[in-house]
């Protein structure tokens, strides 16, 4: 008899780790992840290994570095032939299903899962269409001026999230039936658009915070890092007026509100199993606000923490863990858990104690829908206390989070640090070659632009891909 766990996940597009009640977030309503929490065990300190959607999700299925993989940014394939958990969980006797988003790029939509019956919502190719929304298409993008858009209405996005979550529970239900008359274990995992932007709820969703929140509660600051003065300029986020901030931020514990409870009736299925690892995280978090900074893409807590909780046998109840930790480290878990190996993946079990290292690594190289910057360099180590973030034509930037949890103190320059910064650098940048890089993004984007123009005049088929047929549900109500 097959003992290992079946494994239920549920991903988030855009979480930030700090909105849920057991977080201490008074104001946010996540009792299906506070319950979640509550029965097993939530990791305080887990990063992304990118803080942009498809190079962060690439790292998490494969554990490879977003430089290793090739995958760098939001218009970038991953190749079929760099094998991912569901490759290796199929391998050792899994039935892998993928139901809903993953952001894939190209003609693989599986990348080793044997089953996807919803595909993304997005393009399977850069350059294809986005999701006709109609009158709520401005508020879609990633500028300050988008924000005068956000509100309470249905979109097609919070339509997609339903359909993903009953297929899951379908799915799941299906799943179990067959677990007991065969023995196969299953691995599911159920990948949900929202909260990612735009910051459009359902009317229910939005009154129930709609005066209640606080504003951000760090300040712009009086002085920029310049690599992110850079970030903010392109991002307009200077034009966000308070009022678009507020409805913005309702509008987002709104979408959280949703979430939790797609992720209630996922979980709930399978809370009675004892033989089950369910788990939930997002691909990055949402600076929402703070800093005066939005979305993600940046490495400061709020944009590259991701909530991060499992529930299961090795995963004690109600236990709070502290470790460094990342979506990598989560990987290698599943792998753990279904008794799989993938070569040359980076991550460590979280059973493990301490985590090997103890630390993540993260990278991010530019591209974040409408914000258009010049190819970015960036990198980041937390380990232990400090988090070192590197920036390829710019100062660095260090932190010791245990004195000054909100990143506020740059260490980099204070001669105390000196030995502490010389170390961490030697860390981060081994075997990381700026120049090697570089060179790999210009090749990527001159040959995205060629994919670009053929996806324009080709439309290839998405045949994967998730179509409302009610595309005039979209509306502000």
């Amino acid at each position: 008899m097959d003992v290992r766990p079946d494994i239920v996940m549920v991903m988030t597009d855009q979480h930030a780790a700090r909105v849920m009640g057991c977080t201490g977030d008074a104001h946010a309503q996540t009792p299906a992840l506070d319950a979640l929490a509550a029965a097993g065990t939530r990791f305080t300190n887990a990063y992304c290994n990118s803080p942009l959607c498809v190079p962060s999700r690439m790292s998490f299925l494969t554990g490879l570095e977003p430089h290793v993989s090739g995958v760098l940014n939001n218009d970038a394939y991953l190749p079929s032939d760099i094998p991912t958990i569901a490759h290796a969980l199929g391998a050792a006797g899994y039935d892998c299903h993928l139901v809903g988003r993953m952001h894939f790029y190209g003609p693989d939509q599986l990348h080793g899962f044997a089953h996807r019956p919803i595909g993304d919502i997005g393009a399977s190719y850069p350059g294809g269409n986005p999701p006709e929304i109609g009158p709520l298409t401005k508020g879609r993008g990633n500028r300050g001026p988008e924000l005068a858009h956000s509100g309470a209405g249905e979109t097609s996005y919070q339509a997609y999230d339903h359909a993903v979550t009953d297929q899951a529970i379908e799915t799941i239900e299906a799943l179990k039936a067959q677990r007991a008359h065969t023995g196969r274990p299953f691995f599911v995992l159920a990948s949900l658009f929202c909260p990612h932007p735009p910051y459009i709820c359902a009317r229910e969703d939005y009154d129930a915070f709609d005066g209640t929140l606080p504003p951000p509660r760090l300040p712009p600051p009086n002085e920029d890092h310049p690599a992110i003065a850079d970030w903010r300029a392109a991002g307009r986020t200077a034009e966000i007026s308070d009022e678009n901030q507020r409805i913005s931020r309702t509008a987002y514990y709104g979408l959280v509100r949703m979430i939790d409870g797609m992720c209630g009736r996922v979980f709930d299925l399978v809370k009675d199993r004892e033989n089950t690892l369910s788990i939930y995280a997002s691909d990055h978090g949402e600076s929402l606000g703070e800093r005066g900074l939005w979305w993600k893409s940046v490495m400061y807590d709020q944009s590259a923490k991701v909530p991060m909780i499992l529930r299961g046998v090795g995963f004690e109840a109600g236990h709070q863990d502290g470790r460094v930790t990342s979506l990598a480290d989560l990987s290698a878990t599943i792998l753990e858990q279904a008794n799989a190996s993938l070569p040359g993946h980076i991550g460590h079990s979280l059973t493990q104690d301490p985590v090997a290292g103890g630390r993540c690594i993260s990278s991010y190289y530019g591209g974040l829908m409408n914000i258009r910057l010049p190819d970015i360099r960036h990198r980041m180590l937390r380990q232990g206390r400090f988090k070192l973030i590197w920036y390829d034509g710019h100062d660095a930037q260090l932190f010791d989070l245990r004195s000054d949890p909100d990143e506020l103190c740059n260490l980099a320059e204070d001669v105390r640090y000196a030995s502490t910064l010389a170390d961490l650098s030697t860390q981060l940048l081994d075997g990381w070659s700026v120049k090697q890089i570089a060179d790999a993004q210009a090749i990527k984007s001159a040959q995205f632009s060629v994919i670009r123009n053929w996806v324009r005049k080709t439309r290839p088929e998405e045949s994967y891909r998730w179509f409302d047929h009610t595309p005039e549900r979209n509306r502000y109500t």
